[in-house]
């Protein structure tokens, strides 16, 4: 049974939270941060739950500094989910930026936090790498070295393939993982809101604009993961290739410029020299951020890897609680995926509901469509 470190000022609160979640977790309740900060190396826990904003720290500023000792002390193997009640939206910002796995409002909803404890506790943050495949042992092995480095890095993928959580691990295993990860979907965005989402915003520079950071600043020692960036427009190109090759911003009706300090990491599921060949990708641009280039395998290309990948994704959504027989993992893998990962994820989740209380998921709860 997996043991959870509840370090809160509140013994009420934590004797309630032993009790709904004894079925699967047992619970240890420091009221002190000290003694809980003394004793990680004793229970080795699978995962702490910090309270905030309830007098163990004499102010909020206080207490995000204690967020910021425990993480670090647990150096990001053991994750901490923050919980508190008087926080403001920019106070879980930086929670999160101090090394908050995730944060959860007080009081707190049950489902809620079994789904986050599952999600921490079995998280892998490279499952796209999970299994001993030749093509995942390689791109494994990039990884880890690109890691290493400060160089942008370009990720190419089918969709499905996992290029987010791929690059959620090159930040993980970079020097700059103490610092902020920030995602940004280039596609998400109409081109007129994509560069003040990037760069940031002055007031009024728009029609119902605010003052507000873009998503280089919020990335400060950090990553900024850029996603689909081969959908992003020519202005929005433009401007990127300004800040990666000056480190200088300005926000949208701005006159002030700002030193950026971030690890680039990039992806798409375009060809970009195709889109280049074509003019719709400025070839300077590529070349500024293909430095280091990793190309994700479609999962047809590693199908040894769909049992592990598979139990993985049983564990994250219900514990220990679900097997698969081997008929069942036979039918995932003659299956051709052209949703790769993401695919198989949603699968196995259908596959969860249809068994019921059953505890293996049988050939005849696998759908796929």
């Amino acid at each position: 049974m997996h043991t959870i470190l509840d370090v809160e000022a509140d013994p009420q609160g934590a004797r309630t939270l032993a009790a709904v979640l004894a079925a699967d977790y047992r619970l240890v309740h420091c009221p002190d941060p000290d003694k809980a900060l003394a004793s990680l190396g004793e229970l080795s826990p699978s995962a702490v739950l910090l309270g905030l904003g309830e007098g163990l720290g004499a102010s909020p500023e206080v207490e995000l500094e204690l967020l910021a000792r425990f993480a670090s002390r647990l150096e990001h193997r053991i994750p901490v989910i923050a919980m508190g009640t008087r926080f403001s939206p920019r106070q879980v910002v930086r929670a999160v930026r101090k090394g908050a796995w995730d944060f959860l409002a007080k009081p707190v909803e049950v489902d809620e936090l079994r789904s986050i404890l599952r999600s921490a506790i079995y998280r892998d943050p490279c499952f796209p790498f999970i299994g001993s495949s030749p093509a995942t042992r390689r791109t494994s092995e990039l990884l880890a070295l690109y890691a290493k480095s400060e160089y942008p890095v370009l990720i190419l993928g089918e969709s499905g393939t996992g290029k987010e959580v791929a690059a959620r691990g090159i930040h993980g295993l970079s020097s700059r993982s103490a610092g902020p990860f920030v995602p940004r979907n280039c596609a998400a965005f109409p081109e007129e809101l994509i560069e003040s989402e990037l760069f940031g915003s002055a007031r009024g520079a728009f029609t119902g604009a605010v003052e507000r950071p873009g998503a280089f600043e919020l990335a400060r020692g950090g990553t900024l993961f850029l996603d689909e960036i081969g959908d992003s427009g020519p202005s929005v190109q433009a401007k990127l290739l300004r800040v990666i090759e000056s480190g200088e911003l300005w926000r949208l009706g701005d006159s002030r410029e700002r030193k950026t300090d971030v690890r680039l990491v990039s992806a798409t599921s375009l060809k970009l020299g195709e889109a280049v060949s074509q003019g719709r990708f400025r070839p300077e641009l590529l070349y500024r951020i293909e430095t280091l280039v990793l190309e994700l395998p479609p999962l047809r290309d590693r199908r040894e890897d769909i049992p592990e990948l598979a139990a993985y994704f049983a564990r994250v959504a219900v514990g220990e609680r679900k097997a698969f027989s081997a008929g069942a993992f036979a039918l995932l893998g003659g299956e051709a995926w052209p949703g790769n990962i993401r695919q198989l994820k949603n699968v196995v989740h259908r596959a969860i509901v249809l068994s019921g209380e059953l505890e293996e998921i049988r050939e005849e709860h696998i759908r796929i469509y």
